[in-house]
């Protein structure tokens, strides 16, 4: 298997006009997105959307696999690094030395699939997928992140397989 970036503890960070970003992530925010609970709708953003969820269902079906990882890496590939050296307040590091980083290039916006392909590698990598779930209730398709005895996206899908159960005992 063929890993996009060596070893290493990733700080999010993406370039913009030359400059460096620091993004305050919060994998939240990604699955909210991609619930369409997001940034304004756009026919790019529609399919970043689109992507999310492909990428966000395929890892809750075969769950961390390497076809899963050569996939990603192969969209990842398509947007470009740079290398950079960043200070200790921004990348901690346990030598308290600085470390080196790998930035996205986000001079471009990258083509969606690219787009997306980033932020679930974001997800990813943080560790939070292992939360990610997808609610039970039917024709409910929301994503979230939620602790393991979680079933529900939401209090108002729990409360309709409730009011669901209790109407099908009621019926017997």
């Amino acid at each position: 298997m063929k890993k996009a970036l060596p070893n290493f503890n990733e700080v999010f960070i993406f370039e913009r006009f030359g400059k460096p970003v620091v993004w305050d992530f919060y994998a939240e925010e990604i699955v909210k997105f991609a619930n369409n609970k997001g940034l304004v709708d756009s026919p790019k953003g529609n399919l970043v959307r689109l992507k999310l969820r492909e990428w966000m269902s395929r890892y809750l079906k075969e769950g961390v696999s390497d076809d899963l990882l050569n996939d990603l890496n192969t969209a990842l590939r398509k947007i470009r690094y740079a290398k950079y050296i960043l200070p200790t307040d921004i990348c901690p590091s346990d030598t308290g030395f600085p470390q080196n980083a790998y930035v996205a290039q986000y001079d471009k916006i990258p083509e969606p699939a690219q787009y997306a392909a980033d932020d679930f590698s974001k997800l990813l990598t943080s560790g939070k997928l292992k939360r990610l779930k997808k609610c039970q209730i039917e024709n409910c398709e929301n994503f979230f992140i939620g602790p393991p005895q979680a079933k529900w996206c939401s209090k108002i899908c729990g409360s309709k397989f409730r009011v669901r159960k209790k109407r099908k005992r009621d019926s017997l």
